[in-house]
């Protein structure tokens, strides 16, 4: 789609140009942007940065795992976005170098030009490449929270939906779909927690207090996530299991029912059958009486049986 090239001085801040050599040798921050680049502005890519042509390759064509990596002459970095499906099919690569600040992307982020802006508003002659980063980091995760409490506020509403009589069908069926979400983020998270782990043993970026200052509050940001998912998936297992053991015990009370009541009628189809024979020598079919007979013994038996079992307490 298009190449960005911003720079910014110690005594203005980012300013866009049509053309690298019109970059200034005072530039404290150059910020290149490839935004759903073709080919051509691939090309670019690979011919005027002397990166690793392996890590070219995934940047371009893949959608690599989020990481960090540190260089003798550049750092490399891979942060992930989400999308309303959960889904961290948008890869924001970022490569480092002295004053340059590289960022690659094949969907727009929004993040980006928040960033931007808050530079404009906030000019700060002493600003860097790793701040810029850090800035990008911090949008990066923060925006996870809004997914994050989707989850959480998900994973409450489900006391209001078992007032309000939600069939047990449809409330596991949102928990299963809540817990598929969980994983999601969890593939998300997971692996920002490890990159942010591995900037500060690296330290590279992390030039001055105030960047470790800023990589700390981000972290707290990734451990108060990880803990609200952790919560999360623990209610949702507690759901699961106790609408598990409520449909266990409704269909134990089904099956019990079932039985008594095939108990009753085993010795009446017992009767039947003997009478349903229909051999010459059976003296009762002569019975001018012996079909009410046979019907008050079949009563009797079962409001016998029926006693029993309420004196049981069977049900």
């Amino acid at each position: 789609m298009s190449i960005t090239i911003k720079y910014q001085t110690s005594e203005q801040s980012l300013v866009q140009v049509a053309h690298y050599k019109e970059i200034p040798k005072e530039a404290t921050v150059i910020w290149y942007d490839f935004n759903e680049p073709t080919e051509a502005e691939n090309d670019i890519l690979q011919a005027h940065f002397n990166f690793n042509k392996l890590e070219i390759e995934d940047t371009i064509n893949g959608t690599p795992r989020a990481k960090y990596k540190a260089y003798e002459t550049y750092q490399y970095l891979v942060f992930h976005g989400l999308n309303a499906q959960y889904s961290s099919d948008k890869a924001l690569n970022l490569y480092i170098k002295d004053n340059i600040l590289i960022t690659y992307h094949h969907r727009p982020f929004a993040i980006l030009e928040d960033v931007e802006q808050m530079i404009v508003n906030q000019f700060n002659k002493e600003l860097d490449t790793s701040d810029v980063v850090l800035y990008i980091l911090d949008k990066m995760v923060d925006n996870y929270f809004k997914h994050i409490y989707d989850i959480e506020d998900k994973v409450f509403s489900f006391e209001d939906q078992n007032i309000s009589g939600q069939s047990i069908q449809h409330i596991m069926e949102d928990v299963f779909k809540i817990r598929s979400n969980i994983i999601k983020m969890k593939r998300i998270i997971y692996p920002m927690n490890e990159l942010i782990d591995n900037i500060q043993e690296s330290k590279l970026l992390l030039v001055d207090n105030k960047n470790h200052m800023y990589i700390q509050h981000i972290e707290d940001h990734i451990i108060k996530q990880q803990n609200i998912l952790k919560t999360a998936q623990e209610m949702t297992n507690e759901i699961r299991d106790n609408y598990s053991s409520y449909t266990s015990f409704k269909m134990n009370s089904i099956m019990q029912v079932l039985t008594l009541v095939s108990v009753i009628f085993l010795p009446l189809t017992l009767i039947t059958g003997i009478y349903g024979m229909n051999f010459i020598n059976m003296p009762e079919l002569r019975w001018h009486y012996g079909y009410y007979i046979v019907l008050g013994i079949m009563l009797a038996i079962s409001l016998g049986c029926i006693y029993y079992f309420k004196k049981e307490k069977w049900f």
